[in-house]
């Protein structure tokens, strides 16, 4: 077959319609560059004065020249006053304040934390956490901490304050707390409330109920009180459990979840929130629909600051800590990212071969919990033989001795609180001053308001030696802490 030819009129009008648009390129393109003129030689350099280096002209500047390195951020200085140390209420308790023993330097972490705060370069809040038998109960020696460190460093929250009363005298300072009704709860302690399945909870103390509407409650201080008046950040403790019930968080009457503590298996549970920083009521209540054990609420601020947790059961002691469930307890521990975990215990140790690997067992679940951060043991306070025999207890020095020797042993710091109250017969002085009860053994408030101070004074003297040491300690924000293995 032949191709088929287009007829010449076509023809002619594509080549008329090709030859336009080839004009039209034509007429786009731009015109034609004119030559530069060449540029006037650069002027010579200034010479540069005596003992600095030229600067060549900026014709000669390569594009690496002009790359101004960012400069670091000049680190803050220390607010001395921040460090300063405290009065050692030398005219009320006139003995000398013996120093933190730290041979291996443990509490460097903590200290480099304070100095942090004291910089402005911290980022969260330090925590400590008072261990102690019934003379903790009261909260006396870690509210006059807390009140210390917070007028200097800030108004940080209470921190964590047990849902259990299993005795009608545990309280803390500054903060206020309850149950209602009591008698809807049942109540669990290490020493005196007793459960055989460990699950007391990372402060030894637990509450139950399956009672519907049985309540627990923790409040911000009264007007008036130096710390603790207001609160914005909360974290409720309790435990899941195959057989857990419902329970409320309300705060101030309203409701701001419900919680379900049924689950597979059993674990610690905590349930985080916010509300606008002002006073607070905060209540846990039980729905009746199965058993809910509580362990305590943390109230915090959000500016940086330091918390100290007392954490107070009575007659405890480490034997009895050894029972307690190690899997809820880490990770509660772990949870709350203590920097100091401090342990006043003693009062009721009676078995000396013992009591290193009980104190060994104990320490090593916190260690595993909080890697790197320090333990601080303090020796018991001084008691009398008898509330008719002032005479210091000879067991007391004995034991003071033996737990600095275990703290050497296992890498923990150490502080003799026995020796800060005066040593032998210090017992004796504070019972005619009025800063011991009558029974011989415990602190009154004005006896633990004093210790707690000369435990202050003593870290901080510590801490303003670490600055000095140290002079880039705190400079850089605070690193988040290694999870827990």
């Amino acid at each position: 077959m032949h191709a088929m030819r287009a007829p010449p009129s076509l023809l002619v009008a594509t080549f008329a319609l090709g030859a336009v648009a080839c004009e039209w390129r034509v007429a786009e393109r731009p015109p034609p560059r004119t030559a530069i003129a060449a540029r006037p030689a650069a002027p010579p350099p200034t010479p540069a004065p005596p003992g600095e280096p030229a600067v060549p002209p900026a014709e000669e500047l390569s594009f690496d020249a002009m790359i101004v390195e960012p400069r670091a951020p000049a680190c803050p200085p220390v607010a001395e006053e921040r460090l300063a140390s405290f009065p050692s209420l030398s005219e009320l308790v006139p003995a000398a304040i013996p120093p933190i023993e730290d041979p291996r330097g443990t509490m460097g972490t903590f200290h480099a934390r304070l100095v942090g705060l004291a910089r402005g370069t911290a980022t969260d809040h330090v925590r400590i956490a008072v261990y102690g038998d019934s003379n903790m109960t009261r909260d006396y020696v870690t509210g006059q901490m807390r009140r210390l460190l917070q007028e200097r460093f800030g108004d940080g929250g209470h921190g964590f304050v047990a849902l259990g009363r299993p005795w009608p005298w545990y309280a803390h300072v500054d903060v206020e707390h309850d149950l209602r009704p009591y008698r809807s709860w049942r109540f669990f302690a290490t020493s005196t409330h007793r459960t055989k399945d460990g699950l007391y909870g990372f402060a030894n103390i637990a509450a139950e109920s399956a009672v519907r509407n049985a309540t627990s409650w923790v409040a911000t201080a009264r007007d008036g009180a130096p710390v603790g008046t207001t609160a914005e950040r909360f974290d409720v403790y309790y435990l899941k459990a195959p057989l857990g019930g419902a329970f409320e968080i309300r705060a101030d009457g309203a409701l701001v979840r419900r919680v379900q503590t049924r689950a597979a298996k059993t674990s610690a549970g905590f349930e985080s929130f916010e509300l606008p920083d002002a006073p607070h009521r905060i209540e846990c209540v039980a729905q009746g629909n199965g058993s809910v054990r509580l362990f305590g609420v943390t109230l915090e601020r959000r500016a940086p600051s330091v918390q100290v947790d007392s954490l107070g059961v009575g007659a405890l002691n480490f034997e009895q800590m050894t029972h307690v469930d190690r899997g809820t307890r880490r990770e509660m521990v772990a949870h709350r990212k203590y920097d100091l975990v401090i342990f006043l215990l003693g009062t009721n140790m009676f078995a000396p071969d013992m009591h290193a690997r009980w104190i060994r067992a104990v320490t090593d679940d916190f260690r595993a919990a909080l890697p790197g951060t320090p333990i601080l043991l303090m020796s018991p306070p001084d008691s009398g033989v008898t509330t008719r025999n002032w005479t210091s207890d000879p067991r007391i020095r004995r034991l003071s001795i033996q737990l600095r020797d275990i703290a050497r042993d296992q890498g923990l710091a150490y502080w003799d609180f026995y020796q800060a109250m005066g040593g032998p017969g210090a017992i004796k002085t504070f019972m005619q001053k009025k800063l011991a009860e009558k029974d011989c053994v415990h602190l009154t408030r004005a006896g633990g308001f004093a210790m707690g101070q000369r435990f202050v004074h003593a870290m901080m003297e510590e801490t303003r030696a670490y600055a000095a040491a140290h002079p880039a300690a705190g400079c850089e924000p605070s690193s988040p802490r290694p999870p827990p293995p």
